[in-house]
C-alpha cells in the first residue's frame, strides 16, 4: 500500500495545485494538454465535447480537501504538521471568501454552480445550484 505522505504523493497534490486549481474547483484537464477548452459556451455540442477537457468542478474541491487532510494525519513531522494544519486553514478561509462573494454577488445567488470557466472571471455555469457542489464547499468551509 502507498503510504499517503510519500514522495509521489505530494508530487501529485504539487501538480495539482499547479495546474487544475483555481479558487472555484479543479479544472478535469491542464492547460496545454490537446483538447483543452477553458471556456464552456457555444451549441450543445460544443459544450458537450467540453465538458470533461478543461473545465472547473467545484466538487473536487472536496477531493483536494480530502487530500490534504490526509496528508496532515500520517505526517509525523511535528514542523511538516503544522505547514499542514496552516495550508488547509488557509485553503478553507479562501474557499469561505470565494464562495461568499458566489452566494451573495455574483451568477448563482444564493447558491452555487455546477462548473466554472477555467479562465477569469471563472463565470457559473451549468446547473444554477449543484448540491455536491454546495455540499463540497460547505464541508470545507465547515472544516469537516
Amino acid at each position: 500500500m502507498l503510504n499517503p505522505i510519500s514522495q509521489e504523493a505530494k508530487n501529485v497534490i504539487d501538480v495539482v495545485e499547479k495546474t487544475l486549481l483555481n479558487p472555484y474547483g479543479l479544472k478535469t484537464l491542464a492547460k496545454g494538454y490537446p483538447g483543452y477548452v477553458e471556456e464552456y459556451s457555444g451549441s450543445p455540442k460544443k459544450r458537450d465535447k467540453s465538458y470533461h477537457q478543461g473545465i472547473t468542478w467545484t466538487w473536487l474541491l472536496g477531493l483536494y480537501y480530502d487530500a490534504l487532510k490526509n496528508m496532515e494525519k500520517y505526517t509525523k513531522s511535528r514542523e511538516e504538521k503544522n505547514k499542514l494544519k496552516e495550508k488547509i486553514l488557509k485553503f478553507c478561509i479562501k474557499t469561505n471568501n470565494t464562495f461568499k462573494k458566489e452566494i451573495y454577488e455574483r451568477g448563482c445567488i444564493g447558491g452555487i454552480a455546477e462548473i466554472y470557466d477555467s479562465k477569469e472571471p471563472y463565470l457559473p455555469k451549468g446547473a444554477i445550484n449543484q448540491a455536491w457542489s454546495v455540499a463540497e464547499v460547505f464541508r470545507i468551509i465547515l472544516n469537516k
